[in-house]
């Protein structure tokens, strides 16, 4: 969720007094202010290896460091919904389905890099092949 928020851009702010400074830019009173959270969450000099996949950093935390969800008076009301949700969903994918790699390819050649389309999708992706759960009989 860090990578690929649900609205790449926050919602718009007002500066409500002067002596504002952002980025090193002085902003008036009453500018709106448009913060672009897609690159925050890629910047290198707030996250380590920003491109890479590591939920272990979020580990001791504070939950407003955790942005895709806002901060402050405007920080999502679902929060605590989407992280009981959330793991619930992972696990139910992981156990109804077999995840495959693509024939002929090895987990070492699988290549993960991300093709950019209008969703996020990996290059070559895994193949989702649904267990056959049958009742045993009681």
């Amino acid at each position: 969720m860090r990578l690929y928020l649900v609205t790449p851009v926050l919602i718009p702010h007002k500066a409500i007094e002067d002596g504002i400074e952002i980025g090193g830019y002085a902003v008036p009173k009453g500018c709106t202010v448009i913060f672009n959270a897609w690159a925050m969450m890629r910047d290198p000099a707030a996250w380590e290896r920003p491109e890479e996949f590591m939920p272990e950093r979020f580990l001791g935390t504070a939950a407003e460091e955790f942005i895709p969800f806002g901060s402050g008076r405007r920080q999502c009301p679902d929060l605590s919904l989407a992280e009981c949700v959330v793991p619930h969903v992972l696990a139910s994918l992981l156990h109804a389905f077999e995840w495959r790699l693509p024939d002929g390819v090895s987990a070492e050649q699988l290549d993960v890099s991300e093709r950019f389309t209008t969703a996020n999708v990996m290059a070559v992706p895994l193949r989702a092949v649904h267990h056959v759960i049958t009742k045993s009989p009681v």
